[in-house]
């Protein structure tokens, strides 16, 4: 390979390694073929190491992938993320939770014997086995440490890294370094020959090496590194942004940044808790986009113009920002995870769509896996509900079915952490995630300060609406033998449904479903405590459905609570669409029963509010479920109208975005079956 465009950008150890794969086979039939990071990742596992192998393929990736286009505007890189669109016809590339993604097909068309290369390495790597993978199998958003890179520079951490003694760890974050310079070069002289302006031109030659001089550097820094780290999580830009803020308004780079995020499919932008003027403009911005996900920490002095601008916000149909509970989650993290410092708590964050996590210091699973509750209530009461003479041993029983299954997928993720740990480093996140560099220990192998797992849990509140019916029509009532009870279910019997209609039902604060929900949860939240994940840490539940909750129904059979064989679960900890007929208070007092602090992996209560009510009833509503222990509230301002219309006319409603089960979405993007749920929520 010619690396004369590069050869004052890599150092003596780079171009050492870089001269490696013309030595080995594989690797330069490889290279050749248009396959740079398959080449690196390629060299002989018994010579070279793992994370010294990705971080000569991401380098590789940074000096030959496709670069995007130049928008016109005051950020570069824009547009599509290489790290995600890479080369044309590409097998094997870089990405932010799995290390490589790769296309098998494409690699053996190139070079035959790719394929059984590229299987050995994906075998190295103990995957999850399980029917249970509700949101998530082993994937892993995070937080880069933008505060750091900002305040260091990458200088400061070329500093740190060539202190190191000499080792394997010091060449591996001496080729990324590398690497990143390259593509740094690259962007500047794209930007020069489409003669974008100098202000962007001169900002990107000074950052992120150096620490920004302004505002504007600092966003060019911030961006610059977003898509490096391959466009996941932006972070808290009113905490990492406010050194070099003096009051300008950059609601409009601001919104060019978020349009970024939005392109690339970007996850979450923590807020607060210290709140300030910034804070309110990087609300401002937010206006009509779907994209980055703010999660507005609450707070009990949270100024007015701060919720002035939530309200302002969501009244656009944007969905943003979700509220959460500041006090609550700082209570629980210290007292389940006492080894967080009061210091790293201020930077509590929500990778993905809600995973709690710390912000440029954590490794956290998210979704490390998921439980689905009502695939395994589905078989045990087909299976035994004859068996049983009152409902309090019925319910105990499957409670420890789900126990065992709960076990099952904790065993698995253990034994997928200490491979993942083994096989797939993240060189990027090694690099920008503190305590990384000063350890010499990769990211997936410990190397964070901090570390844990969230597990989704999934078809709760349908198992609690179903457990109603059942205790009052089989064993209250005594209306039903389970023989005669589970034939008239699958036979959708309309008298049979309709008293099922009529039993309690989540979402209306009656005491007796409530008293289930809080029974089920506390022992289904509590049980993930009990199981260790490596290197270091627990698992946590969380209940963010997303777009999940469709097809996590479809493996299903039908259930008590109404719902017919295959259709969507609920979408989160709310009451199932349109089945909360008493207000807004009933339903969240009734999500309170859910032991939502044992949820430290944040449960998700979707809510729909008018726009002509949203200023009115967000702060009184929001601060009164948190009393209660609610942790997170989103909101949808769109009407049932709007809805309907936009069904008819997708092409008038082209921005309208709507919260699912974590996350916001366009309207028109979702399938017609979630649209119909989302238009079935009660709107208050």
């Amino acid at each position: 390979m010619d690396v004369s465009l590069f050869d004052k950008l890599l150092s003596p150890t780079t171009k050492k390694y870089v001269e490696k794969l013309s030595e080995y086979e594989l690797s330069s039939k490889l290279l050749a073929a248009g396959e740079p990071y398959a080449a690196a990742a390629a060299l002989p596992d018994d010579i070279f190491s793992p994370l010294l192998r990705h971080s000569l393929g991401y380098t590789m990736f940074f000096m030959l992938g496709n670069m995007t286009p130049y928008d016109g505007g005051k950020l570069y890189p824009c547009g599509g993320c290489m790290l995600k669109n890479g080369l044309n016809n590409v097998g094997m590339q870089p990405e932010f939770s799995f290390t490589y993604t790769e296309d098998t097909d494409i690699l053996e068309e190139k070079v035959p014997g790719a394929r059984a290369w590229a299987d050995r390495e994906r075998n190295k790597t103990k995957w999850l086995d399980t029917p249970h993978t509700v949101g998530g199998a082993g994937y892993t958003h995070s937080f880069i440490n933008y505060r750091r890179i900002l305040a260091d520079g990458l200088l400061g951490y070329r500093k740190r890294v060539n202190a190191l003694p000499e080792c394997d760890f010091k060449d591996s974050m001496t080729v990324l370094l590398d690497g990143i310079d390259c593509y740094k070069f690259r962007c500047i002289a794209h930007l020069k020959e489409v003669n974008a302006p100098s202000e962007l031109i001169e900002a990107l030659e000074y950052v992120p090496h150096s620490s920004p001089r302004n505002i504007y550097e600092a966003l060019v820094a911030w961006n610059f590194a977003y898509y490096v780290d391959g466009c996941d999580d932006p972070g808290g830009m009113d905490r990492g942004l406010l050194p070099y803020w003096k009051g300008e308004n950059i609601v409009d780079l601001l919104r060019e940044f978020y349009r970024h995020v939005d392109t690339n499919f970007g996850w979450s932008m923590p807020l607060g808790p210290h709140h300030n003027g910034l804070t309110v403009q990087i609300i401002k911005a937010i206006h009509n986009i779907r994209r980055p996900q703010m999660q507005l920490l609450v707070t009990d002095d949270m100024p007015p113009e701060v919720w002035e601008a939530a309200c302002d916000a969501l009244a656009t149909s944007c969905g943003q920002p979700a509220l959460y509970n500041w006090e609550a989650y700082r209570e629980e993290m210290k007292a389940r995870t006492p080894q967080v410092s009061d210091d790293d708590l201020l930077f509590i964050a929500f990778g993905g769509c809600t995973e709690t996590m710390i912000e440029g210091l954590s490794n956290v699973g998210s979704d490390d896996a998921g439980v689905n509750s009502a695939l395994i209530f589905d078989g045990f009461f087909r299976e035994k509900l004859g068996a049983y003479g009152d409902f309090d041993s019925f319910v105990e029983d499957y409670l420890k079915a789900t126990d065992e299954a709960i076990a099952d997928v904790c065993h698995q993720l253990q034994e997928y952490r200490i491979s993942r740990g083994k096989h797939r480093p993240q060189p990027v996140r090694t690099l920008f995630i503190d305590d990384c560099i000063d350890s010499m220990t990769e990211f997936n192998a410990g190397g964070a300060r901090y570390n844990w797992g969230v597990i989704n849990v999934a078809g709760l509140i349908n198992v609690i609406d179903s457990m109603a019916a059942i205790k009052r029509l089989v064993f209250d009532e005594k209306r039903y033998t389970a023989e005669e009870f589970i034939s008239l279910l699958d036979a959708r019997d309309p008298e049979f449904l309709a008293l099922c209609a009529a039993c309690p039902k989540h979402g209306n604060d009656d005491p007796e479903v409530n008293a289930i929900a809080s029974r089920l949860s506390e022992r289904i939240y509590s049980e993930f405590e009990n199981y260790s994940c490596p290197p270091d840490g627990k698992y946590y539940a969380v209940s963010n459905q997303f777009t999940t909750y469709e097809w996590a129904g479809e493996c299903v059979r039908a259930t008590p609570d109404g719902r017919a064989d295959g259709e969507p679960l609920c979408d989160s900890c709310g009451a199932v669409a349109g089945r909360d007929k008493k207000g807004p208070t009933a339903l969240l007092n009734s999500v309170a029963c859910l032991n939502p602090r044992k949820v430290l992996g944040t449960p998700i209560t979707n809510i729909r509010i008018s726009k002509k009510n949203i200023h009115a009833v967000l702060k009184p509503l929001t601060e009164a479920f948190f009393k209660k222990g609610g942790m997170q509230l989103q909101v949808t301002c769109a009407s049932k109208e709007e809805l309907l219309d936009a069904v008819a006319h997708p092409e008038k409603y082209e921005s309208l975005v709507v919260r699912i089960g974590g996350f916001s979405e366009y309207f028109n993007a979702l399938s017609p079956t979630l649209k119909q749920s989302v238009i079935d929520r009660t709107e208050y």
